[in-house]
């Protein structure tokens, strides 16, 4: 065989190692969220590869799912289409090529933070012993978003009514009035509110029917009046 030959089959060699090498699985333990429709299904990474992943779910993905998105506590978001799902776990695919760095770093447009699960459940606070009516618009293991008509200080201490978990201590770590941020004076488990997570948007979904935003009417321009000159 010449030269040229063996360097030929040397070649397809090369290329079909780097080809095995691209699609090696890598394990990883990392928070992320599932998005579909109305739905924020919190997950855990297992292993990735260059074009699909493996996850661990907390509740069924419906067959009607159709597009996700894939979205870390830093913001970072990539599109994935669902393979399979057996056993708590569920296999994805990367529409698109994407950088397998791009999935073990940090490098979305926020800083590191727990991942939130958006919800509108009507609840309550209590500071000072005095209750006040809250909404809470998003939720992780860590904290809480809320808006409350009440004025609260940062670093104030307060109770927190949570649907499933009770009464919770927290203190206001920012805010925006009427927003404010709340972490948790004892944290929970990242699978202890991933577990709920379906029952809690189930609740926003139920309240968000009975509550439809009215859109804002506005007044139609007068006309203007001819000036006689």
């Amino acid at each position: 065989m010449s030269d040229l030959g063996q360097h030929g089959r040397f070649g397809e060699t090369i290329a079909a190692y780097s080809e095995r090498r691209s699609e090696e699985r890598f394990p990883i333990i990392r928070t992320a969220k599932l998005v579909y429709g109305d739905t924020e299904m919190p997950c855990v990474l297992r292993d990735i590869s260059n074009s699909a992943l493996r996850v661990r779910i907390y509740d069924d993905i419906p067959a009607c799912a159709g597009e996700m998105m894939l979205e870390f506590g830093d913001g970072d978001r990539h599109a994935v289409q669902l393979l399979w799902q057996r056993d708590g776990h569920a296999g994805l695919r990367f529409p698109e090529f994407t950088d397998l760095r791009a999935l073990v770093g940090e490098k979305g447009p926020f800083r590191k933070r727990a991942i939130r699960i958006g919800v509108d459940l009507p609840s309550s606070i209590t500071v000072l012993g005095t209750r006040h009516e809250v909404k809470i618009g998003d939720i992780s293991h860590q904290g809480a978003r809320i808006s409350c008509e009440h004025p609260l200080s940062i670093d104030q201490q307060l109770r927190v009514a949570i649907p499933s978990l009770g009464e919770v201590y927290a203190v206001v770590r920012w805010r925006e009035q009427p927003h404010y941020g709340l972490a948790f004076l004892e944290t929970f488990r990242f699978e202890e509110i991933a577990h709920m997570a379906g029952s809690l948007q189930a609740i926003s979904r139920v309240w968000r029917r009975q509550h439809p935003r009215q859109e804002i009417v506005r007044p139609a321009a007068m006309p203007r009046r001819a000036v006689n000159g």
